[in-house]
């Protein structure tokens, strides 16, 4: 027969919940309904649906007193359901009912409808469930801990300014807005726990909720304070670590270490990986700044690679000591001194900084709760606009041959140079020889001709660069970029590609603080001037599939700024002086007491255990018996309130047959009967309960009553 054939009856070993344990479960639902609705619900849909889960908790109860089928009660639920969707469609598609309800009425009530019914319906189902058989209690728990992991979800990026009232609040306390959302989800999930899985004895859930957070507090407190985030990829998902491999030309790597891929719109999400401070005022030439972390300049074959030997002014790593210094080749004369403090929220492979960074120094973590690592840059922009850097040629002539093969070697196609032959065939005859004329007539030519999207179909060619330029014009910024340097290295110009982060101050609402967000990677052109030193020179196409960047979160932005400052409060100033809450101090005096209080416990139960080996042969007969009722205590064979020893044994005589006996002796002795002084038949009838627990409660029970400290506690 199926389980629908069976009545939900009442089981003696499931007692109904009183009121109080029905309201909090009522209430633990409301909240985790409240928290899956409120980004698709009106505020009426939510209050509909609180009162649907309130009404449904209370039905749920009336329903396991009168026996009412399983079936029954599923296919009630899933009718209300299917019935609350119905009618709201049909509420929303009748021109009636918006003539009637007019349309802000129509979409309340449909809200309403939908979600009131919808949320009745699915607690009514889970109450019963749980009512029904205790495994499905489970199903509760899951509910309520989504919700919590859904609220948590949602700062999984970082967001830890939202909501704006909470985080305000914290910042003013001087508290972390992070520990009161986990506070919260962690509160919530115990709760959870605590009332939906109530099959045992208060007392022992307690202990379990006591021993739970002592683990809790104790890993708290031991940890260093940050869980440390995933390992971000460098710009463009290129970790330097590919597998190698030959290309088809059988030089240096392949393939497999490509920066080529065929569908890049997923590669980078949007979120925070690092904020720089700015330590002094700069506005870069176009709006734009740019945070090296790599430069690929090597040609093996089929695209560039990082090589050793060469690039030494990029700096990639910091280096055992904590600082790096690189090889200056910006000239002073035309650029100035920038300092910046970078703090990243994610590991990096290569330290991002502002180009060009001359020194990288690691400096105090104001806060690493929050932030992997902090260091100080030094950079050399350019403090010139680059038109006014014409009539300088690219290669120096002080170059050795070697690093002149170098920084020009391009594919073995000659369409590269016809192509730029006619790109620079209609300059101005009086820049005809300038390279860096040469150069702004490329990139124009990119920037009109090509067209920026992230899904390309050239990874799998021989050369992607070609089949991009001399095909469809499009790709995105690794394909323009590889483009780029290939036809300048064809026109003399020493060139190479740099990839980190780009960021446009424009979508930014100002301040020295500056948020960088993961889709913000970026490759781009660099060219090399004789005494200038390398330039960025990035190709902006003028046509795109791709919808404007979201701006940058200027609250989140602000925030991790004073973070960054070391201001505890986030710059958030309350009208007097902001309370602070000595954590360090709560967390080691919290977990003291629990520790007290399990040592107290234990201490409790060993001096209880060995007492009748201790106290002599006069008192042992008590204390034998004092200690049998401990050990059925831990169990949950303890005497209820009012019952009788005699009736106490009788319950329990399916578990521990010589209690019967042991407690006629007791009471025996108490009423003043003649036995034997040596107490022979206590300790007899203490081995034989002691078997039979043994042989008639489960191991695993058995060792639960041996770990609990307070089990002693509940003997009568």
């Amino acid at each position: 027969m199926s389980g629908a054939a069976f009545p939900l009856a009442r089981d003696s070993s499931r007692p109904v919940d009183p009121l109080y344990v029905i309201t909090i479960k009522a209430l633990l639902y409301a909240f985790a309904m409240v928290l899956y609705l409120h980004p698709l619900s009106s505020l009426p849909g939510i209050a509909a649906a609180i009162g649907g889960v309130f009404f449904a908790v209370f039905l749920a109860r009336v329903a396991f007193r009168h026996r009412l089928r399983l079936g029954v009660a599923l296919g009630v639920s899933a009718a209300l359901g299917i019935g609350g969707v119905v009618v709201s469609n049909a509420i929303l598609g009748s021109q009636g009912a918006a003539h009637a309800l007019d349309l802000r009425g129509s979409f309340i009530t449909a809200d309403a409808l939908t979600y009131g019914l919808g949320a009745f319906a699915l607690v009514f189902a889970l109450r019963v469930l749980a009512m029904r058989a205790r495994a499905f209690s489970l199903l509760e728990v899951a509910f309520v801990a989504g919700a919590v992991t859904l609220l948590l979800a949602d700062h999984r990026n970082r967001m830890i300014n939202r909501p704006r009232f909470l985080s305000d609040w914290a910042w003013s306390m001087g508290i972390d807005p992070t520990s009161v959302l986990v506070g919260v989800g962690v509160g919530a999930a115990l709760l959870a726990v605590f009332f939906f899985l109530r099959a045992q004895r208060l007392l022992k859930l307690l202990t379990t909720g006591l021993l739970l957070l002592l683990l809790g507090v104790l890993f708290f407190a031991l940890s260093s304070g940050r869980i440390e985030a995933q390992r971000a990829s460098d710009s463009l998902g290129l970790s330097g670590k590919g597998k190698g491999g030959k290309g088809k030309s059988g030089q240096g790597k392949g393939k497999n270490d490509s920066p080529f891929k065929n569908d890049y719109s997923n590669k980078n999400e949007p979120q925070p990986v690092a904020v720089v401070l700015l330590r002094d005022d700069y506005e870069p030439e176009g709006g734009v700044m740019y945070f090296r972390q790599r430069a690929l300049s090597k040609y093996n074959g089929v695209h560039l690679t990082a090589a050793q030997g060469y690039d030494k002014d990029v700096l990639t790593s910091l280096g055992e000591s904590g600082k790096a210094h690189g090889e200056v080749l910006q000239h002073p004369d035309h650029h100035r001194r920038v300092p910046t403090t970078m703090y990243l929220l994610v590991d990096h492979p290569q330290p991002p900084a502002l180009s060009h960074a001359t020194r990288l120094e690691l400096t105090e973590n104001p806060n690493p709760q929050q932030f992997v690592s902090a260091y100080e840059v030094e950079s050399q922009v350019l403090a010139v606009p680059p038109t006014r850097l014409l009539g300088r040629r690219s290669v120096p002539a002080a170059w050795t041959p070697q690093r002149r093969q170098h920084y020009l070697a391009l594919p073995d196609d000659p369409r590269y140079s016809t192509l730029a032959d006619i790109i620079v065939r209609h300059l101005d005859p009086r820049y005809a020889d300038d390279d860096l004329a040469k150069a702004f007539a490329i990139k124009r030519y990119l920037e009109k001709q090509g067209f920026y999207t992230r899904k390309s179909k050239h990874s799998d060619k021989d050369d992607p660069a070609a089949s991009f330029l001399f095909g469809s014009l499009r790709g995105y910024c690794v394909h323009f970029a590889h483009a780029a340097v290939y036809l300048f290295r064809s026109q003399g110009i020493a060139a190479r590609v740099a990839l980190g982060y780009a960021v446009q101050l424009h979508k930014r609402a100002g301040g020295s603080s500056i948020l960088i967000m993961g889709d913000r990677a970026h490759a781009w052109p660099e060219i090399f001037l004789e005494g200038v030193g390398w330039v960025t020179f990035d190709v902006y196409p003028e046509r795109t599939d791709m919808p404007p960047p979201p701006p940058v979160d200027y609250d989140l932005e602000k925030l991790l700024g004073e973070l960054a400052r070391k201001d505890p409060t986030a710059g958030v100033k309350p009208d007097e002086t902001p309370l602070v809450i000595p954590w360090d101090t709560l967390v080691w005096g919290l977990s003291l007491a629990c520790l007290a209080l399990l040592i107290f416990g234990y201490l409790g139960k060993i001096v209880r255990r060995v007492a009748p080996v201790l106290v002599g042969e006069e008192r042992y007969c008590r204390w034998a018996y004092l200690v049998a009722l401990d050990q059925l205590s831990e169990i949950g064979g303890r005497r209820k309130l009012g019952e009788t020893r005699e009736r106490h044994a009788q319950r329990l005589a399916h578990l521990a047959p010589a209690l019967r006996g042991l407690t006629a002796a007791h009471l025996a002795r108490a009423m003043g009967s003649t036995l034997p002084p040596d107490c022979s038949e206590f300790r007899e009838l203490l081995v034989a309960l002691r078997r039979d627990l043994k042989r008639n409660v489960s191991l695993i029970k058995r060792l639960w009553g041996g770990i609990n400290p307070f089990g002693w506690l509940l003997t009568r």
